[in-house]
């Protein structure tokens, strides 16, 4: 996959395209956008969760104005989506340990 390119997460916890839990990911809703990973039916079958970096304030600048300029259009979307992030920024997240 590349980046920004949009993965649809159903309620079972499948994606598509599939993609592994753990990825990296960028969530846009009401416009608003934050980064983090995405974890898939790790705890329960029917699971889906996004854990966000400790930096997510930080990086929420810098992908907003990406979405602003490559992916406009998601900004005013009524559904929140959810785009594979682009490593430059998935490797700027800082976690808690």
């Amino acid at each position: 996959m590349n980046e920004l390119d949009r993965i649809k997460v159903y309620g079972d916890g499948k994606t598509i395209p599939k993609v592994a839990s753990g990825t990296y990911i960028i969530l846009i809703q009401e416009k608003t956008v934050q980064v983090g990973k995405l974890y898939l039916g790790e705890q329960y079958d029917f699971y889906m969760e996004i854990d966000h970096p400790k930096n997510q304030s930080d990086l929420a600048i810098l992908v907003t104005e990406l979405i602003k300029e490559k992916k406009p259009e998601y900004l005013e979307s009524e559904n929140s989506i959810i785009v594979i992030c682009p490593k430059y920024i998935a490797d700027k997240m800082i976690w808690n340990k």
